[in-house]
């Protein structure tokens, strides 16, 4: 009977620690549990300069690949084996800039991390607080050791196919773009071209941030698609309404970027930047000696010209003499 019931106590707390996946946090008691897996993903030097005794260094742009891509989900997992992670771990995730923390976040728990929680706070203002030991951060190996084993939660990614053909469906799903508003009306060109997918409700990242207005309830966002400007900051807008508002929502990835670069993909309020202006620079003059400038320039092709004429003409007399 005891074995039993250990049995059903092990049953759910495995089944309490998957639901809680993903999460914010402001404890700071969890920096000193060495059951839990920090990860520092500052820019190395920042790390490694000083970080929370224990920390890994995990800089969020070895997540990206060239222009913001994201590398493919091998990688990714190799990579995180290079950290020590196997998968079944609980991560806290560290760092000063909320983007970055969101999007490695994300991505751990896309990957298939049992538990990611992210500091709410900034890091730079955790080392400061009282009790918080810190030393230089230490960098992740060359070998993937162990091999990260666990299952992506790939249900939750949405590749550009699929939704092009959800969106065609008789019941299209909701669509929400994370990007700033004048990003998603098209006056903010940062793509192949500007304006939004069709459907696609704004509602911007940074309204999710604390301090914002009343949001509504998570069953609002059951089975909705997100998106952003490209990889990172849609990653980080997926984890910002899973961990912030428990959101039951998939991510298009590939976001506004991959989608603009495919021309015959529809799009609402379409905009194209405009030719760009090239600005001629000659030395370092004072615009008022332009004129002078061009009457130099004038003055002496039409010498030039005189003096060719010239020549012409004596060659020629030598020839008729």
């Amino acid at each position: 009977m005891k074995r039993l019931l250990a049995i059903c106590a092990l049953c759910l707390s495995a089944t309490a620690a998957q639901a809680a996946g993903l999460a914010y946090t402001t404890d700071t008691g969890l920096l000193k549990n060495r059951a839990v897996v920090l990860l520092d993903v500052r820019p190395l030097a920042q790390c490694e300069r000083s970080s929370v005794e224990g920390a890994k260094c995990l800089p969020a742009e070895d997540l990206l690949g060239p222009h913001g891509s994201l590398p493919d989900f091998r990688q990714i997992m190799w990579l995180f084996g290079t950290e020590g992670l196997a998968g079944g771990e609980s991560v806290l995730v560290l760092g000063n800039r909320p983007e970055r923390r969101d999007f490695v976040a994300g991505l751990l728990y896309l990957a298939g991390q049992r538990e990611v929680r992210v500091m709410r706070r900034p890091l730079e203002a955790v080392l400061k607080t009282d009790g918080v030991a810190t030393a230089r951060g230490q960098r992740r190996s060359q070998i993937a050791d162990p091999i990260y084993q666990a299952a992506p939660r790939d249900g939750l990614i949405v590749f550009r196919s699929e939704l092009r053909r959800a969106l065609a469906s008789a019941n299209p799903p909701r669509l929400l773009d994370g990007r700033p508003a004048d990003a998603y009306a098209g006056r903010r060109i940062e793509a192949a071209r500007g304006g939004h997918i069709p459907g696609a409700e704004s509602f911007p990242y940074a309204s999710l941030r604390n301090g914002s207005a009343v949001l509504p309830p998570a069953k609002a966002f059951a089975g909705a698609v997100v998106y952003a400007a490209g990889p990172e900051s849609g990653i980080a807008y997926f984890a910002r309404l899973q961990a912030g508002l428990d959101a039951n929502v998939q991510v298009y990835i590939g976001g506004w970027r991959e989608w603009a670069a495919h021309t015959a993909l529809p799009a609402d309020d379409v905009t194209y930047a405009g030719p760009s202006r090239v600005t001629l620079k000659l030395s370092n003059n004072p615009p008022e000696r332009w004129p002078t400038i061009l009457l130099a320039l004038v003055a002496a092709l039409g010498g030039g010209m005189l003096a060719a004429g010239t020549v012409l003409l004596t060659r020629r007399s030598h020839s008729w003499s």
